[in-house]
């Protein structure tokens, strides 16, 4: 009896073994959950390019990954996003860098108007560039990565009925801003910053409550600010960034191959939202699209003279300076030298 179970028990290993062999066990499909608070069809440029990174993704990572994509705040709200990610009920999120700049001192570069053309904001902080890989190597000490910053999408000023041409144009103006950097730009023009949410500016400028508001143009045709203000100041006041984020130890605990399809279709949203004169995003729509589309609807477009250009931007100086001391001289003089700052 001895024998003969010894002889069924190799068996059985040689008959588990060989079943192995014939019929390997395929990977699983990974779902990892992304969320954004920005609607379906939100706006003609930022969501398409959302959406563009999910397809990519789906499609190239068939069999190893999908992307599970909850859109306009279904999973989390604009203020839920990042203690979601931190929590794990989302696994990676869209969300503009000035929203983190609180936790993350260093995303406040972002933030900023710092370049002069859309493509070279792309250039300063596509996966890969200087920049980039410093600003990541100050996150990670808070485990959290910036996948994709894309670039910079400059802020105009928008303003109910006063128009503005100089910084002392600016004065006492209440103007509604989205974050902390913002807050201080505005402040250092001399007008009073208010933090209200979005969906409040449209009732806040009809009643008066506010001035104006600091607002990407792209972003703007979507609102229907148009309806409540009179005039649009075309020069970049701020910046602001729509980046993905994942947390550090969660993006290494992914497989190799989950990693790449995914680095791989950034690099290439990147490209495609940014990266050249016919992207989704690009510097001839300011010009050939939206400004006519704001004129159209009845607004005047304000262009500065060289001179008060200037003025605004020695003018946001001490807010670059109050960046500096809040991210730490050493950090923030280095992110600064990448873009060639002059301090």
């Amino acid at each position: 009896m001895f024998y003969r179970f010894v002889i069924l028990f190799i068996g059985l290993i040689i008959f588990s073994a060989c079943s192995g062999l014939q019929s390997p066990q395929k990977d699983k499909e990974m779902t990892i959950v992304v969320a954004s608070y920005i609607p379906v069809g939100y706006d003609p440029y930022l969501y398409p390019g959302m959406k563009l990174f999910v397809d990519m993704v789906n499609e190239r990572g068939k069999g190893a990954v999908r992307l599970d994509m909850y859109w306009g705040g279904t999973l989390l709200r604009s203020k839920q996003l990042l203690p979601g990610l931190q929590a794990g009920s989302a696994e990676m999120i869209f969300v503009p860098s000035t929203y983190l700049v609180g936790s993350f001192p260093i995303l406040g570069i972002q933030a900023m108007p710092l370049w002069d053309k859309l493509y070279d904001s792309y250039q300063s902080l596509k996966i890969g560039s200087p920049l980039a890989v410093y600003e990541n190597k100050i996150l990670k000490k808070k485990n959290i990565m910036q996948l994709s910053g894309a670039g910079v999408l400059f802020e105009f000023l928008w303003t109910r009925d006063k128009v503005v041409r100089r910084v002392e144009d600016m004065k006492g103006l209440k103007i509604r801003v989205p974050g902390k950097v913002q807050a201080k730009i505005v402040q250092s023009l001399g007008a009073i910053p208010v933090t209200l949410p979005s969906a409040e500016l449209p009732q806040a400028l009809q009643r008066g409550v506010v001035d104006g508001a600091i607002m990407n143009p792209w972003t703007a045709q979507g609102r229907g600010i148009e309806e409540y203000c009179k005039y649009i100041l075309i020069h970049p006041i701020c910046g602001i960034s729509n980046s993905i984020y994942v947390m550090n130890d969660v993006w290494n605990s992914w497989p190799e191959k989950v990693r790449n399809v995914i680095l791989e279709a950034a690099v290439e949203y990147e490209q495609k939202l940014y990266g050249s004169d016919d992207s989704l995003i690009n510097e001839n729509q300011l010009e050939n699209n939206l400004i006519p589309f704001f004129e159209g609807k009845g607004m005047e477009a304000i262009y500065l003279h060289k001179e008060d250009g200037y003025d605004f931007k020695k003018a946001i100086r001490p807010a670059v300076e109050w960046w500096v001391r809040e991210v730490g001289p050493e950090i923030g003089e280095k992110a600064l030298g990448y873009i060639n700052y002059d301090m």
